[in-house]
């Protein structure tokens, strides 16, 4: 884990960021100038990123490698996703269905005893 930096040492590193981009003011820029000369620490952050930054700038740049997907493997791809979605769907309209189904049903009375009622035939 790296040091705790003082708030002077982070205003310079973020003033570094600025300098490299031109938009560093002449007093920022003393400033800089003035804790950089009395902080190692910041010196060599300061060379690191300007060193790190003229690399970047300087390097060619390259084209990314285009990679081919087969549309074959895209539409398989896509119509698994959309059938195992469907099921999903069945399943949950299914379950909320049985869900409203048992809390509007009625209970069915019990039978009552046939004693003391006669059935004409």
């Amino acid at each position: 884990m790296g040091a705790v930096q003082s708030v002077e040492c982070e205003r310079a590193r973020a003033w570094v960021s600025l300098e490299l981009d031109d938009e560093l003011s002449e007093v920022e820029d003393a400033l800089l100038r003035a804790h950089v000369g009395r902080c190692a620490a910041c010196a060599a952050f300061a060379r690191d990123v300007d060193g790190l930054t003229q690399e970047i700038r300087t390097t060619r740049l390259q084209r990314p490698v285009a990679t081919r997907v087969s549309l074959h493997r895209r539409r398989a791809a896509t119509r698994t996703l959309q059938l195992g979605a469907a099921a999903a769907a069945v399943a949950i309209a299914g379950g909320f269905g049985s869900l409203a189904g048992s809390l509007t049903s009625h209970p069915v009375p019990p039978p009552h005893s046939g004693a003391g009622r006669s059935i004409a035939l």
